[in-house]
């Protein structure tokens, strides 16, 4: 006949509870369910999860209960990611506030922010569990940015990423980036005009340049008369032509 491990219904009353407030410390709350787990033999992860959650209150509860579904594979992430979110000390020696904090504006595209993210990601020098780093970059979206990405059921920072890298190609070619962005900057054109000739640069040295179209004069008859002593017979008969078209 199978064992099964047997639930505690209620915890003892010597477990405090822990509402979140400042004075209370989440280190000492986290070490003594530590060690009623250890001396009631319950060491199974599964089991350390559902008990953990019924020793929070107040503002805990409400931390714990907007957390991700499946959001911790074992209670050692749990107490982690506890201890990051109520441990004021380490949460700003370790440097998570530069992600816990961190906003996209109306005016940032996603690629940038992507990749402020990862720049900032890179300066906290602690452990945080791939699950809470997901939960983090989604909530740093813009409100109907993070609903979109929320959809494909997420569950690691990169997938998180991703998700919002595709999804800003889809806003592109849909035509609703600037529904989603509003005040993101517009990509603009502009036509390189065509480089000046060599004419063109004595514009400004009190010379006047010549113009890309030129007027073809005839030649004067006082021309023609003096080029026609030095022409062949063909070029003169010709020029002699040319000249009654003139005079008529």
């Amino acid at each position: 006949m199978p064992w099964w491990l047997v639930i505690p219904h209620k915890l003892p009353s010597d477990i405090p509870k822990f509402n979140g407030n400042p004075r209370e410390d989440p280190s000492n709350h986290v070490m003594t369910f530590h060690l009623w787990c250890s001396s009631n033999t319950l060491n199974d992860d599964s089991t350390r999860l559902r008990l953990f959650q019924r020793t929070l209150t107040g503002l805990a509860a409400k931390w714990y209960i907007e957390l991700p579904r499946a959001s911790f594979d074992n209670f050692s992430i749990l107490a982690t990611t506890f201890l990051t979110h109520f441990q004021l000390p380490i949460r700003y020696e370790t440097g998570t506030e530069l992600l816990t904090n961190f906003k996209q504006t109306n005016s940032t595209h996603i690629s940038d922010h992507i990749h402020e993210w990862q720049r900032r990601h890179r300066m906290v020098n602690m452990y945080v569990p791939n699950q809470l780093l997901a939960e983090w970059f989604i909530k740093s979206l813009l409100p109907s940015i993070t609903e979109d990405v929320a959809k494909g059921e997420v569950v690691t920072e990169e997938q998180a990423i991703t998700c919002a890298q595709y999804l800003d190609l889809i806003y592109t070619q849909s035509g609703m980036l600037y529904d989603k962005i509003p005040d993101a900057p517009r990509p603009t054109f502009t036509v390189t005009p065509p480089p000046k000739s060599s004419r063109d640069s004595h514009a400004n040295d009190g010379m006047i340049g010549s113009s890309s179209t030129q007027t073809v004069r005839g030649p004067s008859s006082q021309n023609l008369a003096i080029s026609n002593q030095n022409a062949n017979p063909l070029e003169k008969t010709l020029a002699s032509e040319i000249n009654v078209i003139q005079s008529n």
